[in-house]
């Protein structure tokens, strides 16, 4: 059941995961990698997000979804007095999340936005602050719907695996027989393995025009895979 009570916050900076202060969002629920309009600068004491500027601007990040006891430790990261943070130049405000792989999903979260000064040098032109800080080494694994193709992988492994095994079945040698096993073994866990994957695509965000069909598909091969089990299983007692 949804805990509605529950809030949707929007993080940019080293919050993300990946970043160097990720932990701080231990027992948060990812929701999704998402853009939000505005513009990002590196300052002194983190990035800071302006909102406006340019139309086409886009800040990116992760969107998490937390308890209001969580989302108060959050807030007191500024060390500021609650009456101080209304006057600070970094305040909390709502603002308008859409998914980073489906811009058909949308949110309303929360978000840390600057409303100081900024030097337009400080810019961070991407709009992504993680890959900056981090350039060629998350760029690829935050861009791309990994999971997707990881499970669509072992999807269509699983039918291969099966067909193939019985071709070793025709030799006698110890090599053969454990090659036979292992695509048997690999062929029945890959299903499984898909239906991990294509669940962890839905929570990263990633499109999900056909996340549905496949999920169906793997969880039939899944429980095709049980139910071969299942005789096999039956047969060995009776005979």
């Amino acid at each position: 059941m949804r805990d509605d009570s529950n809030e949707l916050v929007f993080v940019y900076g080293p919050l993300r995961s990946g970043g160097p202060e990720c932990f701080r969002m231990a027992g948060a629920v990812y929701v999704a990698k998402g853009t939000v309009p505005g513009m990002l600068y590196g300052l002194a004491d983190g990035p800071a997000l302006v909102s406006g500027g340019e139309d086409s601007a886009r800040v990116t990040g992760d969107l998490y979804r937390v308890t209001p006891e969580h989302l108060q430790k959050l807030d007191d990261l500024d060390g500021l007095a609650p009456d101080e943070r209304e006057t600070s130049d970094r305040r909390r405000g709502r603002v308008a999340v859409k998914c980073f792989f489906n811009s058909g999903d949308s949110w309303t979260a929360w978000a840390w936005v600057w409303h100081g000064p900024v030097d337009p040098g400080q810019r961070i032109q991407s709009g992504d602050w993680l890959r900056e800080s981090r350039p060629g080494l998350t760029e690829g694994l935050q861009r791309y719907p990994w999971y997707s193709l990881i499970g669509t992988i072992c999807l269509v492994s699983f039918p291969i695996w099966l067909l193939a095994a019985p071709l070793t079945s025709y030799y006698t040698s110890p090599l053969a027989r454990f090659t036979h096993d292992a695509m048997l073994i690999g062929g029945a866990l890959s299903p499984f393995a898909a239906v991990y994957s294509l669940w962890l695509a839905k929570r990263r965000g990633e499109s999900d025009r056909l996340l549905g069909c496949l999920y169906a598909v793997a969880l039939m091969a899944c429980g095709f895979v049980v139910v071969a089990v299942i005789v096999a299983v039956i047969k060995s007692i009776r005979g």
